[in-house]
């Protein structure tokens, strides 16, 4: 059994069996067991509202018990507690998984998280550039020239002081 501890304190426990596999699907839509061989981990490390969708229906029973409607929980997810449910939704599914399967997502997993560490490393460095605002300067001044109107040419017409009075 996992948990996770929201932003207003609340700890919530996160487990899954059967019925809690049936419960998310039928509330959200989404299969867990997609996580195996699907997309749904890295779906859900970048859409926090269907991570939350699924953390509340897993959390269902705990929320009914305590008075939590969805709009309450759902309040309580943000920042490093996205984080922390997340992970305790991905060791609950490790958990209820036979071995062959959780060897599968563990991997999977793993490679997900050094993927996306590396991401975020990469990104670090491009937004710690001291040119960086220089060069999106000059991207952004290159693609707004428009040919023959950001010079004067030298074929442009002669000045009004040339062309003959009515």
């Amino acid at each position: 059994m996992q948990k996770f501890v929201d932003r207003h304190g609340r700890v919530w426990i996160v487990d899954i069996d059967n019925t809690t596999l049936r419960r998310v699907k039928t509330l959200t839509g989404v299969r867990l067991l997609d996580a195996v061989d699907g997309d749904l981990i890295p779906q859900m490390t970048q859409d926090f509202l269907l991570l939350g969708e699924v953390l509340f229906a897993v959390c269902k029973p705990q929320a009914d018990k305590d008075s939590v409607d969805q709009e309450v929980f759902e309040s309580g997810l943000s920042g490093d507690c996205l984080t922390e449910a997340r992970n305790a939704l991905v060791e609950a599914l490790l958990d209820f998984l036979p071995e062959d399967q959780r060897r599968l997502l563990s991997k999977a997993v793993t490679h997900q998280r050094e993927v996306t560490a590396r991401g975020m490393e990469m990104l670090h460095r491009k937004l710690d550039d001291p040119t960086l605002a220089d060069k999106m300067v000059a991207e952004l001044e290159a693609n707004l020239e428009v040919p023959g109107l950001n010079a004067k040419s030298a074929t442009s017409p002669a000045s009004s002081a040339s062309t003959p009075d009515r």
